[in-house]
């Protein structure tokens, strides 16, 4: 028994470094509710509504972690019983009805009560009798059409959603409906969960306030008017309101689906949504087992015990509607058969089925051949202080889109509302980065509206607007912002102005403890930053990749780029900013015609790109890197470097998607204003 607890206690320990540490975890979850609370009213304005769901969501950071979103219009409104209608305005409201009679428990039929302005859905509908309905098939194809339109992402119907590839990145968008309410079907849920103390009253009422959603699936294929009724909200609440250990043993689980049952089974019915099902109803239904660190692998073999039971009867219960069979089709007859008895191979191994694994073995084996080791499960000998800032810098990401003054206008509304709250630290951090991040994309919105207006002789523009909001982004937002500002003055022909803001980001870069992704020299970060707030080392320490919405024309020289990646579905070029330091000093020097620095930066560019190991030019981003040293040589008028930086591009991952417009630029020397003068 001691050596199960000792191996329990090294096993959270690496689950502590491989899925986070319970301060990492919370950080993630925190960052991400700030940023769905931020985009809300302005996604709303755009006529949906959204909410990431999947184990991303969680606070998973795994390779195997998937990011699920789900849109649905805000002014259609699920309802699931006719007295709530009178709760809604007509004809503002599109009301829907659910109808869950005669379908397998956990799917309804959408009965719509009044018309809908969206041709997406009016398209969808089915008329049966004097009733209509909304199929989930046509409209799961409808909105398939619509992403493929909008996005020109290469996308397919994957269950209710549309899964599409970015870079390289599987992701699925759920187009679905919300409803305010409970279902009638997960009432008895309430009383259960009062009865077992799990979850507490408090996440209940929570959870019952959320409401639900309905999503385009049927319970199989041919059954085409039925939606299944999704819990992904109150899920979430459930997962977040586990103490760690629990979290951990749900994390212990999807390795051991992905790395050890996955791993001997080609075709595995099994997935992470009854992973965490198994789960739920264990931490509900066993009041004896303690969730602590030297209790994890009992905890685990107790929800494994649980899963091999579900499979040998061929049932997997729905945690809110336990009548819903989720084995009902996919844990069948000889699946069923064949999967059973590779869990049960499993099971009689006991715990050292777990050596099967690549992510324990080694940490396994160390504890069973020295029966010495000890670990400590305490948080602050697990990640040190410095590992935190980097888990949490890593996770504020420069997402936010604005396509009008009136959305801008909208987001910094939201702001001064969600400031007003009692914000935790990493919230607030989030939150001023996520600021940065709208004042930077206004300015260059206002600059495409000038520039599109012809408004640069008028006293409107002489007011420099988009200067003033990108100055004032640089002191929310962290050290590399200030290139955003020194592009803005090149393109706008002020190279002595330019240069002087890149020369001040070249000396804040240059620190030796400036911390750029997971790169950073610990002992002079927490020399420099000690005591210092977070907000102040994002400003001070933190340096991000330059990120360029193809929408925007920040860099005129970059033109072809831009036009390309949007064409192959990329929303983003992302260019390291030692990368983008050097490419703006070349631009500024050769503008101001000081041949010999454009000269010396022009080597400067080159010997980064050709000596650094992944540390300052990332290996996904170093096709846009070689394309910006080949733009660099051309201008300088060295074509023979340029095509070698060009064809060195290609060779490159195709993170970008580019290939098309370094193609262009090898086999248009000549035409060279079609690059530089747009």
């Amino acid at each position: 028994m001691n050596s199960i607890l000792r191996l329990s206690e090294v096993v959270y320990v690496e689950l502590c470094h491989k899925i986070g540490s319970p301060t990492e975890v919370r950080m993630r979850r925190e960052v991400d509710d700030t940023g769905e609370e931020v985009d809300k009213t302005a996604n709303i304005m755009r006529g949906f509504d959204r909410m990431l769901s999947g184990s991303r969501r969680e606070g998973f950071r795994l390779v195997t972690s998937d990011s699920d979103y789900m849109f649905w219009p805000p002014d259609h409104k699920v309802i699931c019983d006719l007295s709530q209608v009178s709760l809604y305005r007509m004809p503002q409201h599109t009301v829907m009805l659910i109808e869950c009679d005669d379908i397998p428990p956990g799917f309804t039929r959408l009965n719509l009560k009044s018309p809908s302005n969206d041709n997406k859905i009016r398209s969808s509908c089915v008329f049966i009798y004097d009733k209509i309905y909304l199929s989930s098939t046509l409209f799961r194809d409808n909105h398939l059409q619509y992403v493929e339109s909008r996005y020109a992402f290469n996308s397919f119907n994957h269950g209710p959603c549309s899964t599409f590839s970015l870079r390289d990145i599987e992701a699925d968008m759920a187009f679905c409906f919300y409803s305010h309410h409970w279902p009638i079907k997960a009432l008895p849920w309430i009383q259960r969960c009062r009865q077992q103390g799990w979850p507490s009253d408090k996440i209940v009422s929570d959870i019952l306030s959320g409401g639900f959603h309905v999503v385009p699936i049927g319970s199989t294929p041919e059954n085409e008017l039925e939606w299944r009724i999704s819990f992904s909200k109150a899920e979430q609440k459930i997962v977040y309101s586990m103490n760690h250990c629990q979290f951990l043993c749900y994390g212990l689980f999807k390795i051991f689906l992905k790395e050890i049952i996955d791993s001997q089974n080609d075709a595995s019915p099994l997935c992470s949504y009854f992973i965490k099902t198994c789960v739920f109803w264990v931490i509900q239904n066993d009041k004896a087992l303690k969730w602590t660190p030297y209790n994890l692998l009992s905890c685990f073999w107790k929800c494994f015990q649980l899963l091999i039971y579900w499979v040998h009867i061929g049932e997997c219960p729905n945690f809110f509607i336990p009548q819903n069979n989720m084995f009902r089709v996919k844990v069948t007859g000889f699946v069923q058969a064949s999967l059973f008895s590779q869990l049960y191979d499993l099971y009689k191994k006991g715990i050292p089925c777990l050596l099967l694994s690549q992510t324990l073995r080694p940490h396994l084996s160390k504890a069973i051949l020295n029966r010495t080791l000890r670990v400590c499960t305490d948080e602050d000998n697990i990640i040190s202080n410095t590992g935190l800032d980097v888990s949490y810098f890593g996770e504020l990401v420069q997402n936010i889109q604005i396509d009008s003054i009136e959305e801008f206008q909208v987001y910094m509304d939201q702001i001064k509302r969600i400031i007003m709250r009692n914000l935790t630290p990493h919230q607030l951090v989030a939150l001023q980065y996520m600021t940065s991040s709208v004042l930077r994309n206004i300015a260059f919105l206002i600059q495409e509206i000038i520039d599109s207006h012809e408004f640069r002789n008028k006293v409107f523009y002489k007011v420099d607007i988009v200067s003033m909001f990108l100055k004032v982004s640089c002191t929310f937002g962290c050290v590399s912002d200030i290139l955003y500002l020194a592009m803005y003055l090149n393109n706008d022909g002020r190279y002595e102005h330019s240069f002087s803001y890149l020369k001040k980001a070249h000396g804040r870069i240059s620190q030796p403890y400036i911390m750029y992704h997971r790169n950073v020299n610990e002992n002079m970060y927490r020399q420099y930053t000690a005591d210092m707030p977070l907000s102040e080392k994002l400003r001070i320490a933190v340096v991000k990749n330059v990120e360029l919405n193809n929408d925007f024309s920040y860099v005129y020289k970059l033109a072809p780029e831009k036009m390309i990646s949007k064409k192959n579905g990329i929303p983003v070029l992302r260019i390291p900013p030692l990368v983008m330091l050097h490419f703006l000093f070349i631009l500024n020097y050769h503008r101001l015609g000081n041949t010999v620095r454009s000269q010396q930066s022009l080597q400067d560019l080159q010997t980064l790109l050709l000596y650094d190991d992944g540390v300052n030019v990332p290996f996904p981003l170093r096709d846009i890197s070689w394309q910006v040293l080949g733009i660099c040589q051309q201008v300088c008028g060295d074509s023979l470097g340029s095509l070698s930086s060009y064809q060195t591009s290609l060779q490159q991952m195709p993170f970008h998607k580019i290939q098309e417009a370094t193609m262009l630029r090898m086999t248009s020397f000549d035409h060279e204003e079609f690059f530089f003068d747009q």
